[in-house]
């Protein structure tokens, strides 16, 4: 566990404005949740998208005591046309979204892996990103991520082993940092996690980027080589080998690590494909499919004739029930160094 100064210097840290730029842009939605919310029907299917406020304990630190914030989550869910508080997915896959845009530029990404992957997708927004509340750190991104976990296993009722972590770019960070924690917990881990274009940790993307000094100065965050070594389900990393931002040499080395330890890893190289220009379809999508049937991992290796299994999901009055389950306590946020009872 992390220093109080360790932690005090990465609240406040200026590498924060580089690691989260997309902080600083102007908001792609409203509170409303427009241009996104809406339903789509798909012949016996209904994709309904929905803007959900969910609580959230953001850890304090030295100088600054915890806060419950409310941040926006991006749901899309998969319902029965004849009753739409019916679930009809395979599962639920939670995508940690890059740091140049918000829910809203992932918005559409998410509505087509849920009719891909016949899934409910739920996308959490970061602190400070779009209508979010509060500064992005790696604190606080990982407090949202464990507050929307326990939202869809513990409020929802989603099966841990029925839930996909989908992490892209920054995103891959507190994806696997989650997989690790679930891993451990009582839950138990995840059904798979998925990294798109992800880095062995926040330094040594620095030291590629900007050389030695720069590994010097950037505090650790996001070990995900470490990570990835705790997480007990299947992996798949895609990564573009022309990937110009986060290069493809870092998921070779994440790979390279688990099988050290005599633990499976799939790849799968997007050709030509940069970091921001690849086919979504063929080079994500499809990809994340063939990895989850050749895993056996069920019901989405019962084949594409199999009724997209019901998880027994009412999800009526979400936002009621979000808000009544609250933010949780702080025994919950093992990652925090906070001292949560202080907080109002």
């Amino acid at each position: 566990m992390a220093s109080w100064t360790s932690q005090l210097w990465k609240q406040y840290d200026p590498i924060n404005r580089i690691i989260f730029p997309g902080a600083s842009l102007k908001s792609t939605y409203d509170d409303k949740g427009k241009p996104f919310v809406g339903e789509m029907q798909v012949r016996d299917v209904v994709y309904k998208s929905i803007l959900v406020s969910l609580p959230v304990l953001i850890p304090g630190g030295m100088c600054a005591p915890p806060l419950r914030v409310s941040c926006p989550v991006l749901m899309v869910m998969r319902t029965d046309s004849r009753n739409k508080n019916t679930c009809r997915a395979r599962g639920t896959v939670i995508y940690t979204h890059g740091n140049a845009t918000d829910i809203g530029g992932a918005a559409e990404e998410a509505k087509t892996m849920s009719r891909e992957l016949e899934c409910n997708v739920v996308v959490p927004e970061y602190p400070g990103y779009g209508t979010a509340g509060g500064y992005a750190t790696e604190d606080t991104v990982d407090a949202v991520v464990h507050a929307t976990i326990r939202l869809m296993i513990e409020t929802l009722g989603t099966p841990a082993n029925r839930v996909i972590l989908y992490g892209r770019s920054v995103g891959t960070g507190p994806a696997a940092a989650a997989a690790a924690r679930l891993s451990r917990g009582e839950h138990g881990p995840p059904a798979g996690l998925v990294l798109q274009s992800p880095f062995t940790s926040i330094q040594d993307f620095a030291r590629d980027k900007a050389g030695a000094m720069a590994y010097a100065l950037v505090s650790e965050r996001w070990p995900t080589k470490s990570n990835l070594c705790e997480v007990n389900c299947p992996i798949l990393l895609i990564h573009g080998d022309k990937d110009e931002v986060v290069p493809f040499s870092h998921s070779k080395k994440l790979r390279g690590s688990r099988r050290r330890y005599k633990m499976s890893c799939d790849m799968h190289v997007q050709k030509g494909a940069t970091h921001n220009l690849f086919d979504f379809y063929g080079d994500v999508v499809d990809p994340i499919m063939a990895f989850l049937k050749r895993h056996g991992v069920a019901p989405w290796s019962l084949g594409g004739k199999t009724p997209a299994t019901e998880m027994g999901l009412n999800i009526s009055d979400v936002a009621r029930r979000v808000e009544a389950a609250g933010p949780g306590e702080a025994y919950e946020y093992p990652f925090a160094l906070a001292v949560v009872e202080s907080a109002e």
